[in-house]
């Protein structure tokens, strides 16, 4: 069968359950032309290549599935890199399609021209180079092999735009697929034997373990064996941020979110365990308060997909391997066999979280911050949970706003339900993500949750949503500054203030002129209703809530 290099293409991202693609035009339109002759392909146009990587990254993030962004050479894939960047830091299987000169114009100088396999190389599992319309089939087939194995991540096609319009021959086995690699995890490592049994001999010797659950654990659908592990022994389960939804937040052996932005309560009961059992953490230094929880010397066993994780960045008593759902369900079923390693933990963590609602939990939040104007970020977190319900998901920016959403809004169903750019901190990141969660599933309800800095950063993309009649809802708590800088200048530069402080600009009537619905928040009071509506309607809204500049989380180092 004869077919051209973007034909080829359509047809690999098809084999491998695409339905969907991000981007923006340029250099790339042959392979629009395939996407347009084909017909099964719905590609989203953005207003900014960040914006396309971010999609694809959500998009990825709420299915399972590889997703596919593309950008034309250039300033086209600069404008890609952040996006790229965030999603390989989070282990999210993206393939990005990127042009390049054309085979015969290179390293002469051409209009666009950059060393794109040398800039895209640090922020990708690895970059391809398609210099051959006969080999689309068997590299893309690669890249989707790359993205969605071992620790999953983003890889690039770079493709000289003449490649796109050349033809080659193809015979039907070239052009199958294995679907399977269409999904992330594609391939699941179970543990070796006898791995299990040594992890359970261990927790039993210990005096106070804790099971510690990153973003691997989400990443594998492990979420339901945590919970049978933990309830299983009796041992509480600690998070990151890109683990919540390892085990429902509400539950009587969860701990919440620990590490530098976690719940101080949370890491005063870390402060003294025995053995951390870790799943699917990197132990970055955000989420172990750089590196003071779990103490230096704390017996640690750790699981992970990735070999080259264990051990690097503390040292181990032993080490898995492992898939993070073959190998829970694996030590959950051997747990269950015998008594509960401890049957106490249960009542420390209840009193613990009992503790933690009295004073800091979202319900606290009418009794301590009972003037109505302007709005609490806790009352806001309040008005948001008690407004999504928990099938709906939260999908944060960067900066105080995630620590707020990290910290306060509690995921109660297992599974991936909170979302945010945890390994880059990317700020712009929220909205167009819930943008691609949204396309990926329109019968699920989304609220990015950005502040007023990050959320001008990608704007734009409110015209997006309104053309693809995606309805999301955007909560912009805009308290006029940068301030997660300006709370460092604060705490750390005797109150020195330069480039934080912004203008008092007016969301909802931007919204309103891009075609969405706008609505601006003054009083607490009014926030549940406002909410509760903008979920219920089916047009994209924006709603700004004033909030005081002088709001800091727990557990904010400065």
């Amino acid at each position: 069968m004869k077919l051209s290099g973007a034909d080829a293409f359509v047809r690999m991202f098809k084999g491998h359950g695409v339905t969907h693609m991000f981007g923006l035009p340029g250099d790339s339109l042959g392979l629009y032309d395939a996407i347009f002759r084909d017909g099964a392909i719905r590609h989203v146009l953005v207003r900014h290549e960040q914006a396309a990587a971010h999609m694809a990254d959500a998009y990825a993030r709420v299915t399972g599935r590889v997703a596919v962004c593309d950008a034309s050479s250039g300033p086209g894939v600069t404008n890609l890199v952040t996006a790229l960047a965030t999603a390989h830091a989070d282990s999210i299987g993206v393939v990005a399609i990127t042009t390049t000169s054309p085979t015969g114009f290179r390293q002469r100088g051409n209009f666009q021209e950059l060393d794109q396999r040398a800039l895209l190389g640090s922020i990708a599992k690895t970059v391809i180079e398609i210099d051959n319309p006969a080999r689309v089939p068997e590299l893309t087939k690669r890249a989707f092999r790359i993205a969605s194995t071992g620790r999953p991540g983003v890889v690039v096609l770079n493709v000289p735009m003449d490649v796109f319009l050349g033809q080659a021959e193809f015979s039907d086995a070239e052009l199958a697929c294995d679907a399977r690699f269409g999904v992330f995890p594609a391939l699941r490592v179970r543990p070796a034997d006898g791995e299990a049994k040594k992890v359970l001999e261990l927790l039993r010797k210990a005096k106070k373990p804790v099971i510690w659950c990153g973003g691997g654990v989400v990443t594998a659908g492990a979420s339901l064996a945590i919970q049978a592990l933990a309830e299983a022994t009796g041992v509480p389960v600690t998070t990151t941020y890109m683990g919540k939804g390892s085990l429902p937040e509400n539950h009587p052996l969860s701990l919440g979110p620990a590490g530098l932005l976690g719940r101080p309560m949370t890491n005063k009961y870390l402060a003294d365990v025995d053995l951390v059992l870790a799943i699917g953490t990197r132990f970055t230094n955000v989420d172990t308060a750089n590196w003071n929880i779990p103490k230096r010397g704390t017996a640690i066993v750790q699981v992970d997909i990735d070999p080259a994780e264990l051990g690097k960045n503390y040292d181990v008593l032993h080490s898995v391997w492992a898939d993070a759902k073959l190998f829970a369900e694996e030590l959950a079923a051997l747990a269950a066999q015998g008594p509960k390693i401890t049957e106490k933990a249960r009542a420390e963590v209840s009193a613990i979280r009992a503790a933690w609602l009295a004073e800091r939990g979202p319900d606290s939040a009418q009794a301590q911050y009972s003037q109505d104007e302007p709005v609490h970020p806790l009352q806001a977190m309040r008005a948001l949970r008690e407004a999504m319900g928990p099938e709906d998901t939260l999908i944060c920016d960067s900066g105080f706003n995630q620590i707020w959403g990290g910290q306060y809004f509690e995921v109660t169903r297992p599974g991936r339900s909170y979302v945010g750019p945890r390994g880059m901190g990317t700020m712009g990141f929220a909205f167009p993500a819930a943008i691609g969660a949204k396309i990926a599933e329109p019968n699920r309800r989304f609220v990015a949750l950005a502040g007023d800095g990050g959320f001008m950063m990608l704007v734009h993309e409110l015209e997006t949503a309104v053309r693809m009649k995606t309805p999301v809802v955007v909560c912009v708590l805009n308290n006029r500054s940068l301030e997660y800088c300006k709370a460092a200048q604060t705490g750390l530069l005797g109150q020195r203030y330069i480039s934080t402080d912004l203008g008092d600009s007016n969301f909802a009537e931007i919204a309103k002129a891009f075609g969405a619905h706008g609505v601006r928040v003054t009083r607490s009071a009014e926030l549940p209703g406002v909410l509760k509506q903008a979920l219920d309607s089916d047009v994209v809204t924006v709603v700004e809530v004033i909030t005081p500049d002088v709001a800091k989380p727990d557990g904010v180092p400065f």
